[in-house]
């Protein structure tokens, strides 16, 4: 009789086992799944805020500067080809713009400027 109820603790501790090693399994994909988004969240921020200040530069006109503020990190924040690149390893972000120019910005304070000779990054 002992060893019956040895036998039938073991099997429910067994399948217990089963459930959380699922149920944690599960959860780890899904913390990594939720980490990439935040990324991605933070990559499209970026990319909107640069756009935006391409934007209204272009809409104020000449003579227009003005400092703005990107996230810190360990990306890499490049403009070309009518397009706003936010990269890091595997992951990139593009934005789209209405003027062709090239610039790699910083990581924190940039200064755009809209002048004679066009849209510059400092």
């Amino acid at each position: 009789m002992k060893a019956q109820a040895s036998v039938e603790f073991l099997v429910l501790v067994g399948i217990l086992s089963l459930i959380f090693v699922i149920i944690f399994g599960y959860s780890g994909g899904y913390y990594f799944y939720s980490e990439k988004l935040k990324v991605e969240e933070t990559y499209e921020n970026i990319c909107d805020t640069v756009k935006l200040e391409i934007e209204t530069a272009l809409e104020v006109g000449p003579y227009y500067s003005r400092t703005f503020y990107l996230e810190p990190g360990d990306h890499a924040v490049s403009i070309q080809n009518y397009e706003v690149i936010v990269s890091k390893d595997n992951l990139i972000k593009i934005c789209y713009i209405p003027i062709n120019i090239s610039a790699n910005l910083n990581n924190g304070e940039n200064t755009i400027i809209y002048n004679e000779t066009g849209v510059s990054f400092v």
